[in-house]
């Protein structure tokens, strides 16, 4: 990577540095929202954040896959339903980037800021039937996070095979004129990310508009004959939960140093010293093993999946399913270190308003998501190292 380039990854993690305390203040006020404020999603404009990935040609930055998380674990200190909105809505734009190039100019070629949501998952029947040039599609679908803020989303559905027979999956890309974001999200957790349901009555989705996720597993891409840099030929779900780790890692990176930064002067009922507790010193550090550890291990995997992007390096089904396996885990770690450090707040984590419980409440949710549940992603990967079939349909 360039020098230009490294300094420019390094003012965005400054930026969202100083941000943190920003969002961080205004938390509990997202929360109540149940989607991050009118100001912070200024904040994220205003700081470049949504164009990391974004291609070049569209104004973009192309930065180098995993800054996303970066920018997440820094943001995700003060409010990780903050930091899940900016690493997921940035993703996206890498995501379009894999479509083809009139769907792309559909989205950015007059409006270069326009964000894109997601939803990767039906609620109740949908239908999506061929017709000419497209297809027809209707149905409703669930956690879009930041919706109320894009102007397109992009669901995954099954589509007929051209044969005819069988269905197949792909991401199916509709502007906000064709939807409806209806405010359903009362959540326990990442209770401000806003992650609402779209109701699609009637919409037509031209075959531009279509990416089969056959052509996202690795190696050229639709959107990779003009995007020429190496995102655009990432296996798209195989590294898809980079892009939601993040705020797992600041939340509990900012819960341990709300509750160290008290301990130093806390004293209990019975004015016992806190931090003079040998039980108190070894939880606060097996703490900061476990978060350090699990980000640590994310390192290696990082710099292999944009090594081997650079050289057009395909990785195998077992490394695939082994970047999966590592992500699962560090989620893992991190709710682990949640659940070590919580009992340190005694009944003063009880608080609906308090920042640890808060945090503890979204880093399990963090680690609830598909993409990184310790039990699916170790038994694929298991399964896989065995000699077995994978049964993903998206790796």
């Amino acid at each position: 990577m360039t020098t230009v380039l490294n300094d420019q990854m390094a003012q965005l993690i400054s930026r969202a540095r100083e941000l943190s305390t920003v969002v961080g203040e205004r938390a509990e006020q997202c929360e109540v929202l149940r989607r991050i404020l009118p100001e912070t999603h200024k904040d994220f404009l205003d700081a470049g954040f949504y164009k990391i990935l974004q291609p070049a040609r569209y104004g973009g930055f192309d930065l180098e896959f995993g800054i996303q998380t970066d920018l997440a674990a820094e943001i995700g200190r003060g409010c990780a339903s903050s930091a899940w909105v900016l690493s997921v809505i940035s993703c996206h734009s890498w995501m379009v980037g894999m479509f083809p190039e009139q769907a792309q100019d559909d989205i950015w070629g007059d409006h270069p800021d326009a964000l894109i949501s997601s939803s990767f998952l039906s609620l109740g029947p949908t239908s999506v039937k061929r017709t000419n040039g497209g297809y027809q599609l209707k149905g409703r679908w669930g956690f879009s996070s930041g919706a109320d803020y894009c102007q397109a989303v992009m669901l995954l559905v099954t589509i007929p095979l051209d044969s005819g027979k069988g269905r197949e999956p792909a991401l199916l890309l509709v502007p906000k004129s064709r939807y409806e974001v209806v405010d359903t999200w009362h959540a326990t957790g990442l209770t401000g990310t806003g992650s609402n349901d779209l109701i699609i009555k009637e919409a037509f989705v031209p075959d531009h508009c279509v990416l089969r996720i056959k052509d996202t597993t690795g190696g050229p891409t639709p959107g990779s004959v003009i995007n020429s840099g190496p995102n655009f030929k990432l296996p798209l779900f195989s590294v898809l939960p980079f892009n939601l780790v993040g705020a797992a890692f600041g939340a509990a990176r900012g819960a341990l140093d709300t509750i160290v930064d008290g301990l130093k002067e806390q004293r209990s009922s019975a004015q016992v010293v806190l931090k003079n507790q040998q039980s108190v010193q070894l939880r606060v550090a097996q703490v900061t093993a476990l978060i350090e550890t699990a980000w640590n291990a994310l390192q290696p995997i990082r710099y292999k999946i944009n090594s081997d992007a650079n050289q057009g390096i395909v990785p195998s089904i077992e490394t695939k399913t082994k970047y999966r396996l590592v992500l699962g885990h560090s989620a893992k770690l991190c709710v682990e270190a949640m659940d070590q450090l919580f009992p340190l707040m005694g009944g003063r984590g009880l608080s609906v308003g308090n920042p640890v419980q808060r945090a503890w409440r979204d880093v399990h949710s963090v680690a609830q998501h598909v993409g990184l549940i310790w039990d699916i992603q170790a038994s694929t990967f298991g399964s896989v190292k065995l000699g077995l079939p994978c049964t993903d349909p998206l790796q």
